[in-house]
């Protein structure tokens, strides 16, 4: 009996999630049409991506000519900051790497 529970529920979450999917790809498509959204294009999307290894390369250069010794609470500070930016940046590049259709919006 656990088993055939487990197929129905199995069921009706993937028959949810289908009906969350087109809805969601029916608001994609009413944004779209109203020029709310902007798709960009695939080369867009490589040159920010390129822009983003760029920048943390860049920090990451910057990261390893720090003292080894953060003896000063600027120094420390610095450290922190520039470990923070390079974080985020690896998780921008993720995000990016995972998606390969991006919407933008000029609606902020």
């Amino acid at each position: 009996q656990r088993r055939v529970r487990e197929a129905v529920v199995s069921t009706q979450s993937t028959g949810q999630m289908e009906e969350h999917q087109r809805s969601y790809d029916e608001y994609i498509q009413q944004r779209l049409e109203r020029g709310a959204l902007n798709q960009i294009s695939a080369a867009e999307r490589q040159n920010i991506l390129d822009g983003l290894k760029k920048n943390w390369e860049e920090l990451h250069l910057q990261y390893q000519g720090l003292s080894v010794v953060t003896d000063t609470a600027p120094k420390k500070a610095r450290k922190e900051r520039m470990e923070a930016e390079m974080r985020q940046l690896e998780k921008d590049i993720e995000t990016v790497e995972k998606h390969k259709i991006i919407y933008v919006t000029d609606n902020f």
